[in-house]
């Protein structure tokens, strides 16, 4: 398989991930048939979610400032924003201000570093 044919190929992956998650944020997970173990499923989803987002964000930022690679830094900021933004919508949608708030510092926290040259 090429690299080109590997590429396409994260691609689309990638984008039906983001069609998902989209998903889900509007929708909700109640449309799966997990009714009873909702709550406990949701959070040890989002826990795992949140765990491997981490994970990706360390190493892709090791390698993006270790090569002080400006287009890799935009790419983590643009990932950061969507979720953070998504986040913070969906808590404000159902008044869950503190988190609002969590949303807002960790975006700053993030950002600092990848907007500064």
């Amino acid at each position: 398989m090429s690299r080109q044919h590997r590429s396409v190929w994260f691609k689309i992956v990638s984008i039906i991930l983001v069609g998902f998650g989209l998903l889900y944020v509007f929708f909700g997970l109640k449309m799966l048939p997990v009714h009873r173990h909702l709550v406990q499923w949701e959070s040890a989803l989002y826990g795992a979610i949140m765990t491997g987002w981490a994970v990706t964000l360390l190493l892709v930022g090791k390698v993006a400032f270790k090569r002080n690679d400006k287009e890799l830094k935009q790419a983590l900021l643009a990932g950061l924003v969507v979720w953070l933004a998504l986040e913070a919508a969906a808590s404000a949608w159902f008044g869950i201000w503190f988190n609002v708030g969590v949303d807002v510092a960790v975006a700053v926290l993030f950002a600092v570093p990848l907007l500064r040259r």
